[in-house]
C-alpha cells in the first residue's frame, strides 16, 4: 500500500461522514454547482499550512487534477470560484467543524501535563489583526485604521483554543465576551483588566466560575480582612475586600486582593480574584499562566496565514481566521496522537514545509537521532 501524503495523515482526521453531516446542518452545499463545501475546506487548509496566502497559488495546486487531491475528494479549484465560495459559504460550517476538532483533541490529550492544577484553567484575552480600511470598510478600528479581533480562551494544560469570536476591531473585549461566552463552573477564567467589568464578575461568581485579573487603578475598595503574607517572597499584601465605587456595587460580595512585587525588577502587580482558597503564590502562578494565550497568538500569527487574506469580505476574513485555528488544532491533535515532545511551532513548521512528502507523521513528528558526541579531553586535528 503506498505510503499517503502528510497532507491526506492531517486532513484525514477529520472524517468526510462527519464534515459532510455538518455540511447538511448548515446548508453549506445548498445551490453550488463546481466547488463543494469539502473542497473549499480542503483548499484552505493546504494554504494555511503551506503557507500560500494568494488565491493564484492555491489555484495552481488544485487546477491541475492531481491524483493525489482527487483521492481525498478534493476537485479542481479557479479563483473565480474560490473567491465567490469564500464571500458566500456559510461560515457556520467552519465553526461547528472548530468545535468537533476541539472535542477530538480532548480524546487524545493527556491526563499528565507540566500544568499541575486541579481544575480547568482558561486563559483569555484577544489579538487585534491589521487590515486595509480601504479594502475592509466594514473593519473600523481607529486613527483611520482598520482591524478585527480574534477572542478566545486558551485551556492552559493544554494549550487548546476553546472558542473563537471574531469582531471588529472597535468592538470592546468585553462586550464580545460577555455575549457571546460561557465557562463551565468550577473553572478558572485568568484575564488583564481589560476585562474587567464588574457586572460580568459578578456573573461568573453566580455560575461559580472562579477568575483571577488584575485591578483597575481607579478601583475604591474598603478591607475588611488582612491575612499574613510573606514579604520575602514578593506578597506585599493579601486582604478581603468590599468595593465601594457607584460601579463596584455591580459586584455582590467579598473579593480577595493580592499585591506582589517582583524581587528582580521592583514592578507592582495586584490582583483581583474570587478565590479564598489557594495559596498567595498559587494566585501570582495563574495569572503569570496568562502568557499562554500570548504565546498562543504568536504561533497563529508566525506559522498560520491570519496577516493576508483571501478576500476582503466579513465572511472571507472569518473563514481564514476559522481555518487557520482549525490547522492548529489537527497539529495538536497530531502532537497529542503521537505523544510527540516537539514544540508547537516547530510541528507546524514540519508539517508545513513536508506538507505533500510521502513520509509517515509517526517519523517526522517523533524524537530526532542522538548525535555521537566526543568524549570530553579529546580535541580534533584539522590536518
Amino acid at each position: 500500500m503506498a505510503q499517503p501524503t502528510v497532507f491526506e495523515q492531517v486532513i484525514k482526521l477529520i472524517p468526510r461522514t462527519e464534515f459532510q453531516s455538518i455540511v447538511y446542518k448548515n446548508d453549506g452545499d445548498k445551490g453550488t454547482r463546481s466547488l463543494d463545501c469539502w473542497t473549499w475546506f480542503g483548499s484552505l487548509l493546504f494554504g494555511q499550512l503551506t503557507g500560500h496566502d494568494s488565491i493564484r497559488a492555491i489555484e495552481r495546486v488544485f487546477a491541475t487534477n492531481d491524483n493525489k487531491m482527487a483521492k481525498l475528494g478534493l476537485g479542481p479549484v479557479r479563483r473565480s470560484t474560490l473567491a465567490d465560495a469564500n464571500r458566500t459559504r456559510p461560515v457556520e460550517v467552519l465553526e461547528d467543524l472548530f468545535q468537533y476538532c476541539l472535542g477530538r483533541a480532548y480524546q487524545v490529550a493527556p491526563t499528565k501535563t507540566g500544568f499541575r492544577f486541579a481544575g480547568e484553567v482558561f486563559a483569555l484575552d484577544s489579538t487585534t489583526i491589521e487590515l486595509c480600511l480601504n479594502l475592509c470598510p466594514w473593519a473600523q478600528f481607529h486613527h483611520g485604521k482598520g482591524a478585527t479581533k480574534l477572542h478566545t480562551a486558551i485551556d492552559v494544560a493544554n494549550d487548546i483554543p476553546q472558542f473563537a469570536v471574531i469582531t471588529e476591531g472597535k468592538v470592546h473585549d468585553i462586550k464580545a465576551i460577555r455575549e457571546e461566552i460561557s465557562f463551565p463552573p468550577k473553572s478558572t477564567v485568568v484575564f488583564d483588566r481589560g476585562y474587567v467589568d464588574y457586572a460580568w464578575l459578578n456573573d461568573l461568581n453566580q455560575t461559580g466560575v472562579y477568575f483571577v485579573t488584575r485591578t483597575k487603578t481607579n478601583c475604591k475598595f474598603k478591607v475588611v480582612e488582612s491575612r499574613p503574607t510573606d514579604r520575602t517572597r514578593g506578597h506585599m499584601c493579601d486582604q478581603v475586600i468590599y468595593l465601594k465605587s457607584q460601579r463596584g456595587q455591580r459586584y455582590q460580595g467579598k473579593l480577595r486582593r493580592i499585591t506582589y512585587k517582583d524581587p528582580d525588577t521592583g514592578k507592582r502587580l495586584t490582583f483581583l480574584t474570587n478565590r479564598f482558597d489557594l495559596a498567595t503564590q498559587t494566585i501570582c502562578d495563574l495569572y503569570k499562566a496568562r502568557w499562554k494565550v500570548e504565546l498562543f497568538f504568536k504561533t497563529l500569527k508566525q506559522q498560520l496565514r491570519v496577516k493576508k487574506f483571501l478576500g476582503t469580505t466579513v465572511n472571507a476574513v472569518k473563514a481564514q481566521i476559522l481555518v487557520a485555528l482549525i490547522a492548529f488544532v489537527l497539529v495538536q491533535i497530531l502532537r497529542f496522537a503521537m505523544k510527540s515532545s516537539i514544540s508547537i511551532p516547530d510541528a507546524m513548521a514540519v508539517v508545513g514545509t513536508l506538507l505533500l512528502l510521502k513520509e509517515p507523521l509517526k517519523r517526522l513528528l517523533g524524537d530526532l537521532p542522538r548525535v555521537t558526541r566526543h568524549p570530553p579531553g579529546i580535541q580534533l586535528t584539522l590536518f
